[in-house]
C-alpha cells in the first residue's frame, strides 16, 4: 500500500520555530558545557546551508 505523502511546502520560518523549540527544550535538561556542542553543530549546519544556497544562486 502506498501512503499519501504530505507535499505541502516547508517554509524557513517553520524550520526556525522547530529548531528554536528544540533549543528551548535542551536548555532546561542539558548541562551548559554540553549544550554548546548542540549550538555549535547547529551553527555549522546553518553555515553549510548558507554556503550551499550562495553557490546555488
Amino acid at each position: 500500500m502506498n501512503s499519501p505523502i504530505n507535499q505541502d511546502p516547508i517554509f524557513q520560518d517553520t524550520v526556525n520555530k522547530a529548531v528554536w523549540g528544540a533549543c528551548d527544550t535542551f536548555r532546561g535538561t542539558v548541562d551548559p558545557s554540553i549544550y554548546k556542542d548542540f549550538i555549535l553543530t547547529m551553527l555549522f549546519l546553518k553555515y553549510i546551508s548558507d554556503v550551499h544556497q550562495d553557490k546555488y544562486d
